[in-house]
């Protein structure tokens, strides 16, 4: 089972794309357990795209696809009109440092790291889109590599 929905780059957005993601869930007969992971990682993605990415036309939001896999659901968010920006290849945060050395940033994408199965990202320069997608199962491990494509898509 496949579905997308398009949604305003606007923080008011997070609470439709909660109930988007509840009504997949639901209907495609995802282990619900994996419901709370999922919408903090497109929750804290979501809301990198639009605090960080600088659309061309704000007004095409962010489009989200879902898809039914082995024991889980796919994700991905596509965001257009946007520079490249992988996600996947930006540092991790250094959690052991004292807290008033560590920089401010970073412990959102660390967190899903450590919650997704697998992620990556593509960016298609002809047409400035960018996509994040990632895997979680109940059976997956947390992502370690990275899975980045520049170009075409």
């Amino acid at each position: 089972m496949k579905v997308q929905r398009a949604f305003g780059r606007s923080f008011a957005s997070i609470a439709r794309i909660f109930e988007f993601t509840s009504e997949f869930f639901a209907r495609a007969g995802i282990d619900p357990r994996l419901l709370p992971a999922v919408d903090l990682v497109v929750e804290e993605l979501f809301t990198n795209m639009v605090k960080y990415g600088k659309a061309d036309d704000p007004g095409k939001g962010v489009r989200i696809d879902m898809a039914t896999v082995e024991g889980g659901v796919e994700v991905s968010l596509t965001d257009f009109g946007v520079d490249p920006f992988d996600v996947t290849r930006a540092p991790d945060a250094d959690t052991e440092l004292p807290i008033e050395q560590r920089r401010p940033g970073g412990l959102g994408l660390h967190l899903i790291r450590r919650l997704v199965d697998s992620w990556g990202y593509e960016h298609s320069k002809e047409r400035r889109e960018s996509r994040i997608t990632f895997t979680k199962t109940l059976a997956g491990e947390p992502a370690t590599g990275n899975e980045s494509t520049q170009g075409g898509t």
